[in-house]
C-alpha cells in the first residue's frame, strides 16, 4: 500500500520515489509498536459498580471494600472479583482481586492489612495497594494488580469501571 505523499519525486534523479525508504520506516514503527508487551495476565472482563461509600464502609483513607459475587443484576465484577479501597492519599482506586501470577478467577489476594498489603494465598506475591498502583513487592510478579477506573461524587456515590 503506497500512499500519495510516498510518491514525491526526487528533482535531482529522476523517475525516483521515496516509496521505499518511507515504506521501511513505515514497517519498522509497526513492526515496533506490535512488539509491545501486555500490561496484565489478567482477561479484559465487564466492569461496574456503583456503590454509596458510606454504606460500603468506604469512607477513611486506609478503608477498603471487596466483592467477589455480584449484588445486583447490573454488577459487573471483572474477572476474579474487586476491591477498592481508599488509599493513604485520600482517593479511591479499585483492583480486580485475581493475582496475575496465577491468572485465575478462583485465586484472589488477600483483604489488605492495615497497610494496605494484599498476598496472593498460592504463589505468595505481595502487592502495595496504599499508593493506588497495586505493584508487586516481592518479585515474583511481573505485573501489578490489574486496576479499574475509579470516581466518587459529593454525595459519597463510588463508581467503579474499566
Amino acid at each position: 500500500m503506497t500512499f500519495h505523499f510516498l510518491q514525491w519525486r526526487d528533482k535531482r534523479h529522476p523517475g525516483s520515489t521515496l516509496a521505499k525508504p518511507a515504506a521501511a520506516v513505515w514497517s519498522a514503527v509497526c513492526l515496533c509498536a506490535c512488539s509491545f508487551a501486555p500490561q496484565t495476565s489478567i482477561p479484559s472482563c465487564p466492569v461496574r459498580l456503583e456503590r454509596n461509600a458510606a454504606v460500603i464502609g468506604c469512607l477513611a483513607p486506609g478503608s477498603w471494600w471487596r466483592i467477589e459475587k455480584a449484588q445486583y443484576a447490573v454488577d459487573r465484577i471483572g474477572y476474579g472479583g474487586v476491591l477498592v479501597v481508599n488509599a493513604f492519599d485520600g482517593n479511591y482506586y479499585a483492583f480486580d482481586l485475581a493475582c496475575p501470577v496465577e491468572a485465575s478467577p478462583t485465586v484472589r489476594v488477600s483483604s489488605p492489612d492495615g497497610a494496605l498489603m494484599v498476598t496472593c494465598p498460592r504463589c505468595g506475591e505481595e502487592y502495595y495497594l496504599g499508593d493506588g498502583l497495586g505493584l508487586p513487592q516481592k518479585g515474583i510478579s511481573s505485573f501489578s494488580l490489574l486496576r479499574y477506573q475509579t470516581s466518587c461524587t459529593a454525595a459519597a456515590t463510588l463508581y467503579v469501571s474499566n
